[in-house]
């Protein structure tokens, strides 16, 4: 067991938390500042290798948003070209490129930073906090990730972090962590569901409780819907009334842009308090050669009206889990809020009346989760620490040579699981077999994306005739190992292999 602890990491889109339990069971959440547990997950590059991480990096999204990278998490693990990015890489302030690998990076004073170095920085920086707070040296960590993670994007993080410096002793559901966090707390059997929405994404986890075991029964969400999107359409209404009353367009001017977005931000979390708010920002066009400023009063029921159709949305996605499983709004026990979005009245109100319960108000949105994984990572080395039954969030399938497409192992399978499939040959003699396995969803959730690839040689083949059987295992850790079993039983461990795209 480490000597300090084994320390917990949210690593969130818009903030990074972390918190550890130390030996004698004491829980300690790790000080951003003298007000704040909560630092930006942003990183601002004066130079290539000279940057600085949290708050005030944040303040350079608006001065040098071109040297700035923001909401990197959304984008770590994935392929550069798939859809999903190509979506969306404009919504960076800084500009976004394709690594050799063919994964995500950015381009920053003329040089390409891998987003897994990116995301090495803000880690290193939570880490560098978290041992000055404990006085003594972290070795090991737990992280979390939206449930939506994919198989690509965990790896990606785990290898952020050994980049570090940390061991990587467990990964863990973001909604997950929180229901451990509750299950810590309180002790008794109920069913909840996380409703996780952060400022990237938003997941869901449908748990049962019992005791100190957490049983997933099923996930959901949307893994680009969080607070940020919030900003952005409150930004779009706003520059859209700007311009038809001052008859000057903004929308097509990136950085006056984001400076909405980022007051837009304020506003939104202002108003969680009061009932309206003053937006100001200067010169943000020009009219006959005269500077434009932008004043707007927003009321909370502007703010509200402006996103209801995102808070509907997230309200379809828990029915649509609910669904899956088979279960009624009725049969939630407790509906527990993570996230900083999950501040806003109308989204609290809106919930509650479809659940007919009041959300849990004695946990902290932004720390739950990192709570939760201290927890975790406290109970890995302890005989009754807390149990976990976790579910993988999206679908495995193997794509097989003759194009062939087969579902292995399905959404909400319990983890660890091991899925077979039997399939015919249909590789020519004296050439290998490749298999490529890949990660898909429907619309909801994120495009497909390649995990990799299983190569069977020739020499194995023309050995074992018959069907084929593809056997995939997935760890408690989400880590995926496959094989394939010929008729006569005999078995070929099979390494998956990333793919070069």
């Amino acid at each position: 067991m480490s000597k300090v602890g084994v320390l917990g990491i949210d690593f969130g889109t818009t903030n990074t938390n972390a918190a550890w339990v130390d030996r004698k069971g004491q829980l300690h959440l790790v000080p951003v500042s003298e007000k704040s547990y909560c630092m930006p997950s942003v990183v601002w590059y004066r130079s290539r290798d000279k940057y600085v991480v949290g708050a005030t990096a944040r303040q350079q999204i608006v001065d040098d948003p071109l040297n700035t990278v923001w909401g990197i998490k959304r984008f770590i693990g994935r392929r550069y070209k798939s859809s999903f990015v190509q979506r969306n890489h404009e919504r960076m302030s800084c500009e976004m490129c394709e690594l050799p690998t063919g994964s995500c990076g950015v381009k920053i004073h003329g040089q390409v930073i891998p987003a897994t170095e990116v995301v090495c920085h803000i880690i290193q920086r939570i880490l560098e906090l978290a041992n000055a707070a404990a006085g003594a040296e972290f070795g090991e960590c737990v992280l979390t990730a939206p449930a939506h993670f994919g198989y690509a994007a965990r790896r990606a993080l785990r290898t952020a972090a050994e980049m570090a410096g940390l061991e990587v002793r467990g990964i863990i559901n973001e909604p997950t962590a929180a229901a451990l966090y509750c299950a810590k707390r309180r002790g008794i059997e109920q069913t909840i569901l996380i409703y996780d929405l952060g400022g990237g994404t938003f997941d869901l986890s449908l748990c049962a409780i019992r005791g100190q075991l957490v049983t997933v029964l099923g996930t959901g969400g949307d893994a680009f819907l969080g607070g940020n999107d919030f900003d952005a359409q409150i930004a779009q209404r706003l520059a859209s009334r700007f311009e038809a009353e001052h008859k000057v367009e903004l929308r097509s001017n990136k950085v006056v842009m984001q400076r909405l977005t980022f007051a837009a931000e304020n506003a939104k979390i202002a108003l969680a308090q009061q009932e309206e708010v003053q937006l100001h920002a200067p010169f943000v066009a020009q009219r006959d050669g005269q500077p434009v400023d932008f004043d707007y009063t927003l009321t909370r029921d502007a703010l509200e009206t402006m996103t209801s159709n995102l808070i509907e949305g997230t309200l379809g996605l828990c029915e649509d889990l609910l669904h899956d499983v088979g279960m009624t709004p009725q049969q939630v026990d407790e509906l527990v809020f993570v996230g900083g979005q999950t501040r806003m009245l109308a989204l609290q109100r809106r919930l509650a009346a479809a659940f007919r319960t009041d959300p849990g108000r004695n946990m902290n949105p932004e720390m739950g989760v990192a709570v939760g994984a201290a927890i975790l990572g406290r109970g890995l080395d302890l005989p009754g620490g807390p149990e976990l039954a976790d579910v993988v969030s999206l679908p495995i399938n193997a794509m097989l040579p003759g194009g062939d497409t087969r579902e292995v192992i399905p959404q909400n399978t319990g983890v660890p699981a091991v899925r077979r499939t039997v399939f015919e040959r249909k590789t020519p003699p004296g050439l290998p077999m490749v298999i490529a396995l890949v990660e898909s969803s429907d619309a909801r959730s994120v495009d497909r994306e390649m995990l990799g690839t299983l190569r069977i040689e020739p020499g194995w083949l023309d050995q074992h005739a018959g069907q084929l059987e593809l056997e995939l295992r997935i760890g408690q850790d989400y880590d995926l190992t496959a094989s394939i079993v010929a008729a006569d039983g005999n078995r070929l461990a099979l390494e998956v292999t990333a793919p070069k795209l």
